[in-house]
């Protein structure tokens, strides 16, 4: 509104100024004796009479120009002082009766409450069955150019996220067709040739969606499946699904995200036999309620292979569709332990596991052992321990390494799951957890832990 003011301020100031002017005097003359007095015709012959009066040509065309602008200017005065009111007016006025209602704009976490998973079942007999709560996939029931451009867009971005939970993102325009790096290929399969070379099928929501034999996709959905523990095999596996909201106050980046968290935190529900529960823990056995048995998180992962799993994990489904080309179940390696205390894969095209000494004395142990160790009774290997350093190092074994090997033997420390990380970190830098499990420590909280690795591959060339 002040602004309307200002300008029609400043009409009227250019007006009253204009007016010392005789020949402004005379097209306000002309102007209201248009509509007052003579009419249209009278005015227009009066205006051509005093064009042919002026003596010269160039007078008559200034006089022409002079009086077309002082009435346009003339003009706009009227239309500025009596239209422009009347608009600013009503728009006040309808603001005023219909207010705009203010947004509400709810945390993620307060939206989030009210956000259940829909139940769904997916058959068996589906080109590709996703890994529960680890591949999550997006369907719709029909094209949503919305989000479908957002995920395009910040496809990579999204993945991150979800590869942050331990979760692999999976967009069948983004997998199809597409060729799988030798690289990958070589991690993710480490018998592979080297030069071995893959494209992925052609995958479609519609075929997939097809196989979903219970519940119904309504919209932009995430989908997972779940665990069931009366697995019967056959029968269609149990799915939850997330839908997507495009259209609501709440960023489909935040709701990316908030997803991702929350499938993550259901399945850490879902392996909570893996933690104290409900009771107090014995001191001597801190190490073993901590220690992971399962798929490590990134923040259990040295930023060299977290990059690796990320990518892989970005790839999703496409990596159990190549398992299920390629064979049903790992292929594991021979292992040789030199005589130099070398770990060598000969079957993976002949790696090498280097580790620092403490860890690799640890593994050692755990490979003269193949029936197992609790880790409370750690304490009972100590001088075991002591001896494979020595052979390893082939050096008198100092104080601070002494204190070492007996923290990594007290139960109340976690020296122990330190070493069981590196030992994780060494064979995952290499080739992807579904062929290195095979090879680190592994065990449930309150059993044994063991290398799983049948003794019939390991070649002990010392110890």
């Amino acid at each position: 509104m002040p602004t309307v003011l200002l300008v029609i301020i400043i009409y009227v100031i250019l007006n009253l100024a204009m007016l010392g002017l005789k020949m402004v005097r005379y097209v306000w003359k002309l102007f209201f004796s248009m509509f007052f007095n003579d009419g249209l015709a009278d005015t227009w012959r009066d205006f051509q009479e005093t064009i042919q009066d002026s003596e010269r040509w160039w007078k008559k065309s200034i006089k022409v120009i002079v009086l077309i602008v002082c009435f346009v200017l003339l003009l706009a005065f009227f239309v500025v002082n009596l239209v422009v009111p009347i608009l600013v007016y009503c728009s006040a006025y309808s603001r005023y009766k219909n207010p705009p209602k203010e947004k509400v704009v709810l945390p993620v976490e307060e939206w989030g409450k009210n956000i259940k998973p829909q139940f769904a079942c997916v058959s068996l007999d589906t080109p590709i069955l996703p890994k529960p709560y680890t591949d999550v996939i997006y369907v719709e029931d029909e094209y949503n150019p919305e989000v479908n451009e957002y995920i395009q867009a910040h496809y990579d971005e999204i993945c991150r996220v979800f590869a942050k939970n331990c979760l692999s993102f999976n967009y069948f325009p983004k997998i199809s067709g597409q060729p799988v790096s030798s690289a990958s290929l070589q991690y993710m399969f480490p018998y592979l040739p080297k030069d071995f070379s893959f494209v992925n099928e052609e995958i479609s929501m519609a075929e997939f969606r097809k196989h979903i034999v219970k519940g119904e996709i309504n919209g932009p959905t995430l989908i997972y499946m779940v665990f069931w523990s009366k697995f019967i095999p056959g029968i269609p596996q149990p799915a939850n699904c997330y839908y997507l909201y495009p259209d609501i106050e709440i960023s489909l980046a935040d709701q990316f995200e908030w997803y991702a968290e929350r499938i993550s935190s259901e399945y850490e529900r879902e392996y909570s036999r893996h933690k104290v529960r409900g009771r107090l823990v014995d001191p001597t056995e801190n190490a073993d309620s901590s220690f992971k048995d399962y798929s490590p998180s990134n923040e259990d992962l040295m930023e060299e292979i977290r990059v690796r799993v990320e990518e892989l994990r970005k790839r999703g489904v496409q990596y159990h569709l190549l398992r299920e080309l390629f064979e049903s179940k790992p292929t594991l390696s021979r292992m040789v332990i030199t005589k130099d205390y070398r770990i060598f894969l000969p079957d993976y095209h002949n790696v090498e596991i280097v580790m620092p000494p403490l860890p690799k004395t640890m593994y050692l142990l755990f490979l003269r052992h193949p029936e197992g160790i609790v880790f409370k009774e750690m304490a009972d290997y100590y001088e075991e321990l002591l001896d494979i350093y020595k052979q390893i190092t082939n050096r008198v074994v100092e104080r601070n390494i002494k204190k070492s090997i007996r923290d990594l033997t007290d139960p109340t420390k976690n020296s122990i799951n330190e070493k069981c990380s590196r030992i994780r970190e060494a064979f995952m830098r290499e080739f992807d957890e579904d062929y290195a499990k095979y090879y680190f420590i592994t065990g449930h909280w309150g059993g044994l832990k063991k290398i799983m690795l049948p003794r019939d591959l390991v070649e002990l060339q010392a110890l």
